[in-house]
């Protein structure tokens, strides 16, 4: 009956198409069955040894302080409420370490080439001595050089406005003086910024077609900058008051407490220094390779046609040398948002930190299923950001 069965005139028992279908689907059931098992065994396990679990416990009042947040937060708010909390801390510590990060490692990419003998092997260096030691140890050690500040009340002042002490970093940093002026404000700053962008990138496609120097950069900023403050005029004269003020920090009370600005606490700083610091030595590696993939004849061609060796790197190689760097890029960009779960270790409540607290008022198994979850959607987003932008470079063909 077998030998009787053909697809395209080939017996299905050796179509190659057929056996890949097949070897597929077998494989999918094999996967969703082994799972399936896995997850079933789990919640067996679970009513056996009666271990809580569920969801219920999000509408209730967390109870418990949570350090620096960059969301309004009281202990009164459910869990749910302070897990979102703990997850925007770390939101912004991704955020902002992969774009140190980021900048730091193409810096130091570049030195690692650089022709200066010098230059290259302080580079060569850095990324040695980051690259090798743990990341735990690093963020002890930015900790402990954080806590050998002086205190509060004799820590170092600079310009009467940045307050630097064991406590951490403040400044002078904008607030709202009124919420509907700051939304409208903040809402036609955003149009700028778009135009700004548009300038940018009309102006960088007619440098390409035409060769006219057009200082894309100078002119998309500018023009970003002068519709932003004609908004700020426009929103001033029309509500009667100005969309932001500064906030200047200053210590309050007997123990000098800073008050207004922004602080920025030492477990932070010392998290921050130390994901970067070593985020950026592999990074650095990335730029590197990327950079050396690019044939040689590509930048002797752009030297023979004038250009300096910076506008070869930023018009010529660096362009190319995108492709390689960006998925690699990419995963670095994962595991510094991912490392980021160690900060505990120093005392910032970051998602892990605040979580693992959580676990005791609540059921242990649904809080590391939610934690699990936070980190999947956050690594997930940065690979759709890589995709977006692989996509985009290759039907432009730029």
């Amino acid at each position: 009956m077998l030998a009787r069965l053909s697809y395209q005139g080939i017996p299905i028992w050796r179509h190659v198409q057929v056996i890949q279908w097949t070897s597929q689907v077998v494989s999918a059931v094999v996967v969703v069955v082994l799972v399936a098992w896995f997850f079933i065994n789990i919640g067996n396990a679970i009513d056996d040894r009666e271990i809580p679990y569920g969801f219920s416990f999000l509408d209730r009042a967390y109870q418990t302080p949570i350090g620096q947040t960059w969301l309004p937060y009281e202990s009164s708010d459910t869990f749910l409420y302070a897990f979102g909390v703990a997850a925007v801390n770390t939101v912004v510590v991704s955020i902002s370490g992969v774009i140190l990060a980021t900048a730091l490692g193409i810096i130091i990419g570049i030195a690692r080439l650089s022709t200066n003998w010098i230059v290259a092997q302080l580079a060569a260096v850095y990324i040695g001595f980051f690259r090798n030691v743990p990341l735990l140890v690093q963020l002890f050690f930015w900790f402990y050089i954080v806590l050998a500040f002086p205190r509060v009340l004799e820590g170092y002042v600079i310009a009467k406005g940045l307050f630097i002490n064991n406590a951490g970093i403040s400044m002078p940093w904008p607030t709202a003086t009124d919420s509907g002026a700051a939304a409208i404000w903040a809402a036609m700053a955003l149009v700028s910024v778009s135009v700004g962008w548009l300038v940018h990138r009309w102006l960088t496609r007619r440098e390409v077609e035409t060769g006219t120097v057009s200082y894309p950069v100078v002119f998309g900023c500018t023009a970003a900058i002068v519709l932003g403050a004609i908004a700020w005029a426009f929103v001033t004269l029309s509500q009667g008051v100005s969309p932001l003020e500064i906030s200047q920090p200053a210590p309050q009370g007997t123990f000098g407490r800073i008050q207004g600005g922004i602080t920025f606490s030492g477990a932070l700083v010392a998290l921050l220094v130390g994901l970067v610091m070593y985020t950026a030595s592999f990074i650095a590696e990335i730029v590197r390779a990327g950079i050396q993939s690019v044939g040689r004849g590509q930048t002797e061609a752009s030297r023979s046609l004038g250009l300096s060796g910076f506008n070869t790197l930023r018009h010529i190689t660096f362009p190319q040398a995108l492709r390689v760097i960006i998925p690699p890029l990419i995963s670095q960009w994962l595991n510094l948002t991912k490392n980021s779960s160690l900060a505990g270790a120093i005392g910032y409540a970051d998602l892990t930190n605040v979580a693992k607290t959580m676990t005791q008022t609540a059921p242990a198994v649904s809080i590391f299923i939610l934690i699990m979850l936070a980190y999947l959607a956050m690594s997930l987003s940065w690979s759709l950001l890589g995709n977006l932008y692989n996509r985009s470079i290759r039907f432009s063909g730029g």
